[in-house]
């Protein structure tokens, strides 16, 4: 009987959990479907983007119906949609112009999807490009520096003195220099990735199990079978858990970079229409590339699940 009571419980305050949640979400729809004191575009969009936040929790619940903050997180979700809804379309306290409603941000993801997506593709082109550059650069030359002595003591210290530097503080710099805006972008990225990832690798290598090193000495693998078939393999998970980490930075880096002077990108669609005040263009650009990190993050956590079986310490 006691399990039963307490199995009960349990359902009840999960069905609490999602009624709270599912009035949050449906205070929000009267609200966006009720005229207010500011005239807006179709709620269409606006509607379609708070019910996937709400279909999505309905999906974690069910996949994690212990987990108490999926609910904290989409509630804290909705109250923010609610108070910018009501502070703007419903009571107008708000600058329209600093201030757009909601239904007018998320509107621009229908009027101006070509633009979006060719930023999207112009940005991971570049992102993808100088982070292949950093890592394969960045991970051989730590794996044979961290190997040799000599190497690690003369370019170490060096790799400490010159990594600290944000890699933004190149970027007028290489602007000037690169032939173009995109290698330029390329470069930047490449920089701010490479010194984080050629200081881990040597520490990596030096901190590694010395039982694998001898067990790999005793079947006499020559220097490059150690370094490409039993250390490299052994760190991988490393490597890409540290990336998954340092993803966000990137991306942060490139934004900055197409700011400067780029003429595509998700970087230089806020940069135009933030020159023109036109801070609903803005702000939607701001909320695509969020959306655009997440999706990142999440894809580099299911290729590191799915691929990646073995874990290191």
């Amino acid at each position: 009987m006691t399990l039963v009571a307490n199995k009960n419980d349990t359902l009840l305050r999960r069905f609490g959990r999602l009624m709270l949640t599912t009035s949050f979400y449906v205070f929000l729809l009267i609200l966006m479907f009720t005229p207010g004191k500011r005239e807006v575009e179709s709620p269409f969009v606006f509607f379609l983007v708070s019910t996937l936040i709400w279909i999505y929790y309905l999906y974690q619940s069910i996949r994690y119906p212990g987990k108490k903050q999926i609910q904290d997180i989409s509630i804290g979700v909705f109250v923010f949609l609610i108070l910018w809804e009501l502070a703007t379309k419903t009571f107008n306290v708000l600058m329209q112009v600093l201030y757009p409603a909601p239904e007018d941000v998320f509107y621009i993801f229908i009027t101006d999807y070509n633009l979006m997506i060719r930023g999207i593709f112009s940005s991971l082109w570049l992102l993808f490009l100088g982070i292949g550059i950093a890592l394969v650069s960045g991970n051989l030359l730590g794996l044979f520096v961290g190997w040799n002595t000599r190497l690690r003591n003369d370019f170490f210290p060096i790799a400490k003195v010159i990594s600290p530097i944000p890699a933004m503080i190149y970027t007028p710099y290489l602007v000037a220099i690169m032939p173009t805006f995109s290698s330029a972008s390329v470069a930047v990225v490449a920089l701010g990735l490479f010194w984080p990832t050629f200081m881990g690798m040597i520490n990596n290598v030096g901190a590694i199990d010395r039982r694998i090193i001898d067990s790999a000495k005793v079947m006499a693998v020559n220097t490059p079978t150690m370094l490409l078939k039993v250390i490299l393999p052994y760190l991988i998970p490393g490597i890409v858990r540290s990336l998954r980490v340092q993803l966000s930075t990137m991306f942060m880096i490139l934004m900055m970079a197409e700011m400067i002077g780029a003429q595509s990108g998700l970087g230089f669609f806020i940069k135009k229409y933030s020159d023109y005040a036109d801070y609903t263009h803005t702000i939607a650009g701001i909320i695509l590339v969020g959306v655009v990190i997440t999706i990142l993050n999440s894809l580099l956590s299911f290729i590191e699940e799915k691929t990646i079986k073995w874990k290191t310490a």
